[in-house]
């Protein structure tokens, strides 16, 4: 435990990226993490609010389906702590494309602000690292992060970088969206910028279907 107290905001850590967002596949953790990615850079190559646990593994499913493009996980000490074993699949997977960012404010603080362990002795980076992962750090400062960051989305990964931060949340507005909306706009988006079918035709009310 380093005694170290966060002082960068995640807002700020989106802010601060966004300009390097292109065609990347962008994945949002539940509650304000979404909120916030969809305030600071709104696009249709996001999913917004994946569950707990969800949110790294499913990036790098997309990263191993997509890898001519740059996957980035939105994610959460308490959902990256909920689903651990995920960096040890991370560390024996070739996904150089693959960045998975850890807003650690040391809470559960959508359910009350309980802390997680990385409050604690557990350091998400170390275990990161010793799972085989060469790209994991830990960053205090919006600074730190954007060269931890730079250097990931270069294809440095598979990539883990814990964004300390502070439990502040700015007041956005959640997204007006619903998952089933959601997933359908991100599927096209992957479809057209691609070139690949995804969702298949229906084959309701064709000729022949039985």
């Amino acid at each position: 435990m380093s005694g170290q107290v966060p002082t960068m905001r995640r807002y700020d850590c989106m802010v601060a990226l966004a300009p390097l967002i292109t065609d990347h596949l962008i994945v949002g953790n539940v509650a304000r993490t979404s909120f916030e990615l969809h305030a600071v850079m709104p696009r249709e190559g996001n999913i917004y609010t994946m569950g707990m646990g969800l949110v790294t593994p499913l990036c790098l499913g997309l990263a191993l389906a997509q890898p001519e493009r740059q996957v980035i996980a939105f994610d959460g000490d308490g959902s990256m702590l909920l689903n651990v074993g995920v960096l040890a699949t991370m560390g024996n997977t070739p996904a150089p494309n693959l960045t998975s960012i850890v807003f650690d404010n040391q809470s559960y603080a959508s359910t009350g602000g309980l802390p997680t362990a990385s409050g604690g002795e557990t350091d998400i980076a170390g275990m990161a690292r010793a799972a085989g992962i060469g790209h994991a750090v830990t960053v205090w400062t919006v600074e730190e992060f954007m060269v931890a960051a730079r250097h990931a989305l270069a294809g440095n990964g598979p990539s883990v970088i814990v964004a300390k931060v502070t439990k502040e949340s700015p007041d956005v507005a959640p997204k007006l969206m619903d998952g089933r909306e959601n997933k359908y706009r991100f599927v096209r988006y992957v479809e057209e910028t691609s070139g690949q079918t995804v969702l298949k035709p229906s084959i309701v009310g064709r000729k022949g279907a039985e």
